[in-house]
């Protein structure tokens, strides 16, 4: 099982197509493909797996912010037609491009030339920000890695930041529940605050203990909070594919088989509704 997959329809590197031949390779049995504020993959995802053992659950990550700290929420079993749900995608999609368009003007400024085209060449999916921003710098010589071009330009308190626009936590886990769907705290280790993710577990339906960045000692203890919350036990690797600077992710994170049996469980009542 890998609930936490990106594709190139976000900041990912590989289609859908690949995905779901890679997860059949790996034998998995349950995938969700939860692109970056997008649901533009999952219609596509449904349709191939179609007539396979393979079994897909809609997802989306949604990324927020609270108290200055970066939360995603995850959203799975989704209902991609809600209408609520595909209207703030389409803000935050809209959103973004304005962005990153804000940015290029910065950049502009500083005499880069750069153009809303080049960014948008590489960014094959409709999540477009700033790592296609930067990958468009580094094609044009402006720089050798991704992480550069943030340090240099475009992190926070650099020359040709813009702020985004943030949905909270509590919008993002409103909106995954209007869509009938179930929210769940992604990789709380990377929140890098307790006692925002303290905060947070009664408001969620689950916890993604088992990451691809979090330690055994890390799952353990996410574990705890997540029995003592009652709350949904996930895991995924979080995989971006290849060519991120990271070799291929998916499949990897071991999830104890009690857990998958529970999501399995999950999905067949689903599958009812």
């Amino acid at each position: 099982m890998d609930l936490h997959i990106h594709s190139l329809h976000s900041d990912g590197t590989m289609s859908i197509e690949k995905i779901i031949d890679i997860a059949e390779s790996l034998n998995l049995e349950i995938i969700s493909i939860t692109d970056h504020d997008t649901i533009s993959g999952v219609q596509e995802a449904i349709n191939l797996v179609k007539g396979k053992k393979i079994k897909l659950v809609p997802g989306i990550e949604i990324n927020t912010e609270y108290r200055k700290k970066e939360v995603h929420i995850l959203g799975y079993f989704i209902d991609i037609f809600n209408h609520k749900l595909v209207e703030t995608i389409e803000y935050l999609r809209n959103e973004r491009v304005n962005r990153v368009k804000k940015i290029i003007t910065k950049l502009n400024q500083l005499n880069i030339s750069i153009t809303f085209e080049d960014v948008l060449e590489q960014s094959k999916g409709e999540s477009i920000g700033r790592p296609h921003i930067a990958l468009a710098m580094i094609k044009k010589g402006y720089g050798k890695t991704v992480g550069e071009i943030f340090d240099e330009y475009i992190d926070q308190g650099k020359p040709a930041y813009v702020e985004r626009f943030k949905l909270s936590p509590y919008d993002a886990i409103n909106l995954i529940r209007d869509a009938n769907g179930i929210a769940v705290l992604a990789h709380p280790k990377l929140v890098k605050d307790e006692d925002i993710v303290n905060e947070l577990l009664p408001h969620v339906d689950g916890l993604e203990v088992f990451h691809s960045e979090h330690t055994e000692e890390d799952s353990n203890y996410y574990l705890n909070k997540a029995l003592q919350h009652n709350l949904i036990v996930t895991g995924g690797s979080d995989c971006h594919g290849i060519g991120k600077g990271k070799e291929l992710l998916l499949g990897t994170v071991k999830i104890p088989k009690e857990y998958i049996s529970a999501f399995e469980k999950i999905y067949k009542e689903r599958e009812r509704m």
